[in-house]
């Protein structure tokens, strides 16, 4: 089977519109894999749907036409939300890859009482940049729709204060309840779901009592402690699991 290659637009495009590509995505079709007039691609529109498209020039930029035929519309499923803790550059790069390979909606990064260490600007700027670069591969590689935002660093009373009453998760071993529970309890109650994880050295105890207070529902994923990626991935998909039938 021949490999398709992927590449986002900004823009949902026309039914049978030419599209030039962006000079990073063109770059990677002509020089990196070596693709030309007449090889088959796929577009990757805001909205997540894949359009087949066919390379008509490389030079001096690289422009595709669209099919004629349109995507599927999805079918609206449960949009995730992932606010994460700061935690070792790898394995944050890990998490949000992941997370977008899964489908959240948006990833907000935030500081906490045992963040172990807050970047400079610069050096936070130049990690969110990363960031990025590594959630829009993830987007094409997985078909979805490119990460929607992708905001930080904020404070974590911040964060509390923003989500909603009924759509926040606390993620933290001293949870009341398990993720899967929690979530059921609250179906049909929100269209978004806001996980909330992190950092590596996990939440105090004071900011698990003031999400409580916030309206979070504060939850666990079973007797394992387990490393801030590995929860957030877990926590995503058993978040995004109730939407993924209805895009089947």
């Amino acid at each position: 089977m021949r490999h398709t290659f992927r590449y986002v637009v900004s823009e949902v495009p026309d039914a049978g519109a030419e599209v030039v590509l962006s000079d990073a995505d063109g770059h990677h079709l002509a020089r990196v894999v070596r693709r030309g007039p007449g090889d088959e691609v796929e577009l990757i529109d805001p909205e997540g749907h894949l359009w087949p498209a066919r390379v008509l020039s490389t030079t001096p930029v690289v422009t595709v036409r669209v099919s004629e035929e349109r995507p599927p519309v999805r079918a609206p499923g449960t949009r995730v939300a992932l606010y994460l803790g700061l935690m070792e550059w790898g394995r944050l790069d890990t998490a949000v890859e992941k997370a977008v390979e899964l489908g959240v909606s948006e990833v907000t990064l935030f500081t906490s009482e045992r963040t172990r260490r807050v970047p400079e600007p610069d050096a936070w700027r130049r990690r969110r940049e990363r960031l990025g670069r590594v959630a829009e591969a993830a987007a094409r590689q997985s078909g979805r729709g490119p990460l929607g935002r992708l905001r930080g660093l904020l404070a974590f009373d911040q964060i509390i204060g923003e989500i909603p009453s009924g759509e926040g998760f606390l993620i933290d071993p001293r949870g009341e309840v398990p993720l899967p529970p929690a979530l059921a309890r609250e179906e049909g109650a929100a269209t978004r779901v806001a996980v909330v994880v992190g950092p590596d050295a996990g939440f105090s105890q004071d900011e698990v009592d003031r999400a409580r207070s916030a309206g979070l529902v504060v939850s666990h994923l079973g007797p394992s402690i387990l490393r801030a990626e590995t929860a957030a991935i877990a926590a995503v998909t058993i978040a995004a699991a109730s939407g993924w039938e209805a895009q089947a």
